[in-house]
């Protein structure tokens, strides 16, 4: 599955009204090769002029403006972000973010990892789901912040990101899975102690787990790996750009 080279980003299908949900693609942006050409990622090696015009062509053409995002590290936290300390919230150490704002885009950079999108009634929330992250709980801290302003979540989106077809893994790394989120359903055996993981599922359950009903999950189609038009750290070997994915509430 791939898309056009003329598409410099996708949308959630089903995002609720207000709900805006928009991934870059690798198209349309001004990087060179390795990170040709719409890289996202600050940290990548990438000339850092080409990502800023990256971001400013992107941030034009999807209306999304000031985002906000981090210097991602695979761990759990999530921190809380408002208008008046968004700048100095970016680029801080952490994998998630959360707001009670209107019109203040969450963003998350990846290139394999997922990127996990929650809305409540009143809060949103930007996720960095590697499987550390995950695996540590980062979706039960984002739930455990709707609950401080006594907001329920009621959607979510599992971006593009690597699919269960392309995620190998070592036995080692299967017995270090959380068991709340029941990995036995998202693990294939291949032998010799490896298998293939599907972390859509895997994040689909850690949502499920935190009460949010499957219905309202969205997945995406498309795989980072072996979709084209994407980032995947692992099949370019590291040396690669990335992706962002943004929510934001526009009412």
């Amino acid at each position: 599955m791939e898309i056009s080279k003329t598409q410099s980003y996708i949308t959630a299908e089903n995002a609720p009204k207000g709900i805006e949900i928009k991934t870059s693609t690798r198209y349309g942006g001004f990087s060179s090769t390795p990170f040709d050409s719409l890289n996202m990622g600050y940290f990548t090696g990438d000339d850092i002029t080409t990502v800023i015009k990256n971001y400013y062509y992107y941030q034009n053409i999807t209306k999304t403006y000031n985002i906000v995002t981090l210097s991602q590290i695979h761990k759990d936290t999530v921190l809380e972000v408002d208008k008046e300390n968004a700048a100095d919230t970016m680029f801080s150490k952490a994998d998630g973010l959360f707001t009670y704002e209107n019109y203040l885009p969450l963003g998350v950079i990846t290139a394999d990892c997922l990127p996990v999108m929650i809305a409540g009634n009143k809060c949103i929330s930007a996720l960095h789901c590697g499987w550390r992250s995950l695996n540590a709980g980062i979706i039960d801290n984002a739930f455990k912040l709707f609950k401080k302003y006594d907001d329920i979540p009621f959607y979510a989106y599992i971006g593009a990101g690597i699919c269960e077809k392309c995620y190998e893994v070592r036995d080692d790394l299967v017995q270090q899975l959380n068991p709340a989120y029941s990995p036995d359903q998202t693990l294939v055996e291949k032998g010799q102690g490896q298998y293939l993981l599907n972390m859509k599922k895997l994040a689909s359950n850690a949502l499920i787990y935190n009460g949010l009903n499957i219905d309202n999950i969205e997945i995406s189609k498309y795989s980072s790996c072996c979709s084209k038009g994407f980032y995947s750290y692992r099949l370019e070997n590291g040396k690669t750009g990335r992706m962002i994915t943004t929510i934001q509430r526009a009412v």
